[in-house]
């Protein structure tokens, strides 16, 4: 009887989104999931609740962190890990996970020191 339900909420919300469409030129989320395209910059306003479960499943998560160069300095890769860090002490505070989040924050903080130091051979 469950999977009856749940076949018939899929199938609403299918209808849904495809009836459910960008004001401004008219594709619709099943078109997107279909061709991994939105059609124009105001679709991920339009469609954000769907767009966003979907980004962070894809890219493990919404913030575009871009490739350190080989050639980059320790600076500049430990500025990048503190800036991870940061991010990961804050989801760790929502799940409060306090034990973890503290180990994040002191290596943050052992970070920062070697940064603030200029120490080139902190990892």
């Amino acid at each position: 009887m469950d999977s009856f339900f749940g076949s018939l909420f899929d199938m609403v919300e299918s209808n849904n989104r495809e009836m459910d469409r960008c004001p401004k030129c008219q594709i619709s989320f099943v078109d997107f999931k279909r061709t991994g395209l939105l059609g124009c910059d105001y679709c991920y306003e339009h469609f954000s609740k769907s767009l966003i479960p979907t980004i962070k499943r894809v890219q493990g998560g919404l913030v575009h962190t871009g490739k350190i160069p080989k050639n980059a300095t320790i600076e500049v890769v430990n500025k990048r890990k503190v800036d991870a860090l940061k991010l990961k002490l804050k989801e760790l505070i929502q799940e409060e996970n306090f034990e973890e989040a503290a180990k994040v924050r002191d290596e943050i903080q052992e970070l920062k020191r070697g940064l603030e130091a200029g120490d080139d051979h902190a990892e």
